[in-house]
């Protein structure tokens, strides 16, 4: 099964503490992502969990689908404790993360049939529909917010799991992530969007008031089309709801290196340009952006023609860390997707058969000398 750059499905289930002052002080956190988290085989999960930390990595960016954790409706929607609740994965990936000393960001989507009245497409895990109550999305995440809001110890664990960072679905300006984009010719994935962050706002604040709720999420796409919102579009039109967030958040995969002057959005060249539309968001000034997804694909497939030898990815992975637009408190992670190549996105620091790429040792190099800013600790 094969989504975009997450490879999901049956077809792969088949096979923090505060560091010394350094020069990377200032610089981003070197996180990573592990798409095989939310799908490989539960008995599987502690050796994959052994194997992200291996690569130095302080900070994990995680899915968490919705659908998986609520099959049916809860009668009691904002209580964890709901028998409707299936938190056997959420616990295993987050309990082992924290106890591993490895910070977790949460990206929650994929909504449940119940919710959204349809099913996902056929061959895709996830579902991208737009609920048909975003009451109910809000309390799910408060739900999810207080099983690991630091005060209680999951069954099963011996320490309490305490999550802080909560992104808003996952590249909502992207088709292939929430539907519908469109009705009639008119864009409404940006309202529905703004319904989402408004319902879980406030409920992931009663679930754990000293949570960081990032909005935005935002796919890297240039601009608008039929398959979704381009990336300064979906900014105006975040900007022009007036909505309650923490924080920020955006996807880059430009085609060119990262020293290369373009005016490509979004790139790295132009997170300046980035930063000022989040400075004109109500209550954005200065606010943090997180790089929640970050990287360079070593094959074509049919979701990138672009690519790059593994000398050249272990190079531009390098580059990211030393640039000058990213070394600043505004960016306080990057995280690079993905731990392990995929059919449909080879940019992984492992190849799909598990050897090293090049990338892996100097990924490992600045994530062990990385300093987790403040926001990132407990």
């Amino acid at each position: 099964m094969r989504n975009g750059r997450r490879m999901i499905g049956a077809a792969l289930a088949a096979g923090i503490l505060a560091a010394p002052a350094s020069a990377l002080a200032v610089a981003p956190v070197a996180a990573l992502q592990d798409d095989r988290l939310p799908v490989v085989p539960l008995n599987q999960l502690q050796a994959r969990l052994d194997l992200f930390k291996q690569t130095g990595a302080k900070v994990a960016r995680v899915d968490l689908f919705w659908s998986e954790i609520a099959t049916r409706r809860p009668k009691k929607p904002t209580d964890p404790r709901d028998p409707a609740y299936n938190w056997t994965r959420a616990d295993a990936i987050l309990g082992g993360l924290v106890s591993r000393g490895i910070r977790p960001i949460v990206s929650v989507y994929s909504t449940p049939r119940w919710a959204a009245g349809v099913a996902a497409p056929r061959g895709q895990a996830f579902n991208p529909n737009m609920p048909k109550k975003p009451n109910d999305f809000g309390f799910f995440m408060q739900a999810l917010a207080t099983r690991y809001n630091g005060k209680s110890i999951p069954p099963g664990y011996s320490i309490m799991v305490s999550v802080r960072h909560f992104e808003i679905w996952n590249e909502p300006n992207l088709q292939l992530f929430f539907r519908p984009q469109y009705k009639k010719g008119k864009n409404v994935s940006i309202k529905n969007y703004a319904a989402l962050v408004r319902a879980a706002y406030p409920r992931i604040k009663k679930g754990n008031r000293s949570a960081t709720v990032i909005i935005g999420v935002t796919g890297p796409k240039g601009k608008s089309n039929n398959t979704g919102q381009g990336t300064i579009d979906w900014m105006r039109g975040l900007r022009g709801q007036n909505l309650p967030f923490d924080a920020y958040s955006q996807h880059i995969y430009p085609a060119a290196g990262p020293r290369a002057a373009t005016t490509a959005v979004p790139s790295w060249s132009t997170i300046p340009q980035l930063l000022k539309e989040l400075d004109q968001f109500k209550n954005g000034r200065k606010k943090p952006m997180y790089i929640t997804e970050a990287g360079y694909t070593t094959a074509v497939t049919p979701y990138r023609r672009v690519k790059v030898s593994f000398a050249q990815q272990k190079t531009f992975l390098q580059q990211i860390w030393s640039l000058p637009t990213v070394k600043q408190p505004r960016i306080p992670a990057i995280v690079w997707f993905n731990l392990q190549d995929n059919p449909a996105w080879p940019g992984g620091l492992l190849t799909f058969g598990g050897a090293k790429k090049p990338s892996y040792a100097a990924f490992q190099a600045i994530a062990t000398r990385s300093v987790v800013p403040p926001s990132l600790r407990p």
